[in-house]
């Protein structure tokens, strides 16, 4: 069996940027994110030269520096990336719809946000204390979101299981 190259990999996964069934080698997926990586850094390179940062001591302003680049091949790149690890996961033996661990930390996110909202409605002067409790409110969301991702990374660095190992979603040999 011929090894995938770099570049051969990252063509698959956009020929087969639509399929979530099937499976995708170790290879073809880190190639992949290999891929995605070197990308972000280009475009990143990209834009801090021509929207260069500005120096500030506002957190906010700070943040919200443009990365329009960055923003749209992360769009770009959004559903090739869920449908390779998808197929990983699937040649590890697991169903591809474990990518939906994703979407746990949404419920939690929301109802933070929907508190720090209602706290900042019903008062004109916020106090600090409670303004640094609500954050702390984001604090389980932001680990379950790092358990997800540790998750579904550890299935992705499972080996390949062949169909003879029971794995129902390898192709026939």
């Amino acid at each position: 069996m011929k090894k995938l190259s770099f570049a051969d990999a990252v063509k698959s996964v956009f020929v087969n940027w639509n399929k979530f069934k099937g499976v995708a080698a170790r290879r073809e997926y880190w190639f992949f994110v290999l891929f995605t990586v070197l990308i972000g850094i280009v475009l990143s390179t990209v834009e801090s030269l021509i929207w260069p940062p500005v120096e500030t001591a506002d957190l906010i302003e700070a943040i919200n520096q443009p990365t329009p680049l960055t923003s749209i091949s992360a769009l770009i790149l959004l559903i090739p990336t869920l449908a390779v690890t998808s197929r990983r996961i699937q040649d590890s033996g697991w169903s591809g719809k474990w990518l939906f661990l994703y979407l746990l930390p949404i419920v939690p996110l929301v109802m933070g946000i929907l508190g720090v909202i209602s706290y900042l409605d019903s008062t004109s002067a916020p106090e600090v204390e409670m303004l640094a409790t609500s954050v702390a409110y984001f604090v389980p969301t932001l680990l379950l979101a790092f358990a997800v991702q540790v998750f579904l990374l550890i299935l992705c660095l499972l080996p390949s299981k062949p169909k003879e190992a029971g794995n129902k979603y390898a192709p026939e040999a």
